[in-house]
């Protein structure tokens, strides 16, 4: 009976010790763009470009962490020289976004009084699933996109949604312990 119950506990142990380290979150924030979002493990930061067929190619600074299999990025365009089309923006990122990708959801977003959209798609080849939202604030275009890769294979994930719903744009619900975020040159 003792041995028995001592080869549970050390299998038990091993089957711990063995499983994957997931990270821990931890929040982020960007007092240079104005948010702050919740992601797992470090967040590396790098400039891009962002592209799309009628508004064209504009800067982007792109937030990347990946976990378990699932790759989140936050990406946030500059479109300060066209504000007065937000809406129109907002709507092509959210449809170059769906592309001919099966659309599982699609449904409006909001953040306080700030509306947006917020879509999961079902990515070719049985390559992933992404789930994303687009808001548009003070002439930025801000897109969190979780990817659940097919290694995951847990399509309904909750920490997809946990990571696309962790955005804030207000200073006072930011965690004041939020690990800043620098921009790169």
């Amino acid at each position: 009976m003792r041995f028995t119950a001592l080869a549970l506990l050390v299998g038990a142990v091993m089957a711990i010790t063995a499983a994957p380290a997931e990270a821990q979150w931890k929040s982020y924030r960007s007092r240079d763009l104005g948010f702050s979002f919740m992601a797992p493990g470090e967040v590396k930061v790098e400039r891009g470009t962002y592209k799309a067929e009628r508004s064209g190619e504009h800067p982007a600074i792109i937030f990347k962490s990946t976990n378990d299999n699932i790759e989140y990025t936050a990406t946030v365009v500059d479109f300060s020289s066209q504000l007065g089309n937000a809406p129109s923006l907002l709507e092509e990122a959210v449809v170059t976004f769906m592309g001919s990708n099966k659309t599982m959801m699609d449904n409006y977003g909001r953040i306080g009084s700030l509306y947006g959209r917020k879509v999961t798609v079902d990515l070719p080849n049985d390559s992933g699933r992404s789930m994303c939202s687009f808001y548009f604030i003070n002439g930025r275009l801000y897109q969190m996109k979780a990817t659940v890769l097919p290694a995951n294979g847990d399509y309904g994930t909750p920490d997809a949604a946990r990571f696309v719903d962790s955005e804030v744009f207000l200073d006072r619900q930011m965690d004041p312990d939020a690990i800043e975020l620098k921009l790169p040159n």
